[in-house]
């Protein structure tokens, strides 16, 4: 018997909610992939997650942190992404979208009907990504991340709930 083609192998991974456990692991994955003063503090991980409409979701490879992504319900309708975190190595074989797309469903079953999130200007493969997933330009934040440090609010509307 052969084995599976590359690009499904990537996906053989867990997908779980996260818990408050995974901090440490979901603090140096977050350190790995964005620099500082973009990346999240331990603290400000945990405010996230403690957040009453709180989601977060990660990709557990056979006990390695692939990935994970954390948003939370505003407003009652509105899915806001805070993170999307992939290991650079495991990037580009549909891990980010099968958390996004994970995330975003788990927010629309509990009201969520449009998502924002907010995402440098500098980063141009992000921009694509979250383009080719239905994210639309809504406006552009100056100085958001410091001062020069612009980031683009993206939107997505009408999400689709996805039965568990």
């Amino acid at each position: 018997m052969g084995s599976a083609p590359e690009a499904v192998k990537r996906l053989m991974v867990t997908v779980r909610p996260v818990a408050l456990a995974d901090i440490e692991a979901l603090y140096d994955l977050d350190q790995a992939c964005f620099e500082p003063g973009i990346a999240y503090s331990r603290g400000e991980l945990r405010r996230f997650l403690r957040m009453p409409a709180a989601e977060g979701v990660l990709a557990d490879d056979e006990g390695t942190l692939a990935g994970f992504a954390i948003g939370y319900l505003s407003d009652g309708r509105i899915a806001h992404v805070v993170t999307l975190d992939v290991r650079p190595e495991r990037r580009r074989g549909g891990l980010g979208k099968l958390l996004l797309e994970d995330l975003l469903a788990r927010l629309a079953r509990s009201g969520a009907r449009e998502a924002h999130l907010e995402v440098s200007t500098e980063n141009a493969g992000a921009i694509a990504f979250y383009e080719k997933l239905g994210f639309l330009l809504r406006r552009r934040l100056s100085d958001y991340y410091a001062p020069g440090r612009d980031a683009l609010e993206m939107e997505k509307k009408s999400l689709q709930e996805r039965s568990r």
